[in-house]
């Protein structure tokens, strides 16, 4: 019963999609006018939506055949123990049908076969303002993202406001007195959103029916580098061309120059935040710093890690801030912040596609583009932080 009550959920939600879906289209179709930016995002998520659910509808279709099978093994393996009461012996089958099933469904790999056209690709960018988690793997997870049109503009521009003076100035105030003033000045940014793309190499057709995992070899590579870039980009890009302005380029965020070691270089960054009221989420360093960090130990190298057991849990923190790598930081320098101050901005999320067309028809070559349309916002830069970790 659990089996086909997930069968029908999901079966159910993906007509719903698609429904969904085909109605944006045919209403386009109708009126004899282009789908705007924003029946096309809808007409996208419909369609990733309508994916996903009839991907798990073959996961769920699957582990239900999986289950009769082993309920008929462990039926004909009969009583394992002589004497054993028959409700035992019934009990004892039920149990090892669950877990010959569980092991059996372990062993699935399910492929997903590749067909022209395009293919939404999940994001891994969280997109909406939620609680971080207490270990961060990314810096991607760090920020929240918005799609255009969901406090943003809509088309390839967006504005958004950012916090430039915070003076707090209440007071106790006697009767009839008139009220301080505090001023929290804010400025409109307009910026617009950039294409972060890239091309494989073509492929020949038949790898395709010869390697059953090349589909998700090839997305899950790409999709990596298309994220790596945009990671970059939040932080380093210089505002020029085609790039970003990234965090390190925008004005207003605060530096801390080095102050004896790296460790009371950070504990001073964390000083200069709290002096403002904000309490920073996280602190980004380049995997080499963090590795410089990890292995700092009491009396040189024979004592104790400062930083504490490397299997503890607090290794991953310093001073409770959690701590995330990542190679977009330059060796030397670290980010401590309010990630919640910056956010994504999404026009269009990473999408596959496949061509056969042209040469590609001619010598039985597949090329697959994977693209996305991304723009980057700092609302309050004095939320974050730029920290050297070495003497200059």
């Amino acid at each position: 019963m659990e089996f086909k009550t997930r069968i029908d959920r999901h079966r159910e939600a993906a007509a719903a999609a698609a429904k969904s879906a085909r109605e944006i289209a045919e209403k386009a179709d109708a009126d004899g006018v282009p789908l705007t930016g924003a029946q096309l995002a809808e007409y996208q998520q419909n369609m990733v939506k309508a994916r996903h659910h009839l991907d798990s509808l073959k996961t769920a279709k699957s582990d239900e055949d999986i289950t009769a099978q082993a309920r008929a093994l462990a039926a004909e393996i009969g009583d394992p123990v002589r004497g054993e009461p028959k409700a035992a012996q019934g009990a004892w089958a039920k149990a090892t049908a669950a877990r010959m099933a569980k092991a059996m469904t372990a062993e699935i790999d399910g492929q997903k076969s590749l067909v022209s056209g395009s293919i939404g690709v999940p994001s891994p960018i969280e997109t909406d303002i939620v609680t971080m988690s207490a270990a961060p793997r990314s810096l991607l997870e760090l920020i929240p993202a918005k799609g255009l049109g969901g406090g943003f503009d809509t088309g390839n521009s967006f504005s958004f406001l950012r916090q430039t003076v915070r003076t707090n100035n209440a007071a106790p105030v006697a009767d009839g007195a008139l009220k301080p003033t505090s001023v929290y000045t804010l400025a409109e940014v307009e910026d617009r959103v950039r294409v972060i793309a890239h091309l494989s190499e073509p492929v020949p057709e038949r790898y395709f029916a010869d390697h059953a995992n090349l589909e998700d070899f090839l997305r899950n590579e790409m999709e990596s580098g298309l994220y790596q870039a945009l990671e970059n980009q939040a932080l380093q890009g210089d505002g020029t061309g085609e790039n970003l302005t990234g965090l390190l380029n925008t004005s207003g965020i605060i530096t801390q120059a080095f102050a004896t070691d790296a460790l009371t270089s950070i504990r001073k960054a964390m000083t200069s935040l709290e002096v403002y009221g904000i309490t920073p989420t996280a602190l980004v360093l380049n995997p080499v710093d963090a590795e410089a960090l990890d292995l700092l130990r009491d009396s040189g190298a024979t004592g104790k890690y400062l930083l504490g057991d490397p299997a503890g849990d607090g290794v991953g923190k310093l001073w409770k801030v959690p701590r995330v790598r990542s190679n977009a930081v330059a060796a030397g320098t670290a980010l401590l912040g309010d990630w919640q101050q910056a956010q994504i901005v999404i026009r269009e999320d990473a999408t596959l596609a496949l061509d056969r067309s042209g040469s590609n028809f001619s010598h039985n070559l597949v090329t697959i583009r994977l693209e996305g349309r991304f723009g980057f916002a700092v609302k309050r830069p004095n939320a974050f932080v730029e920290i050297a970790l070495a003497a200059a």
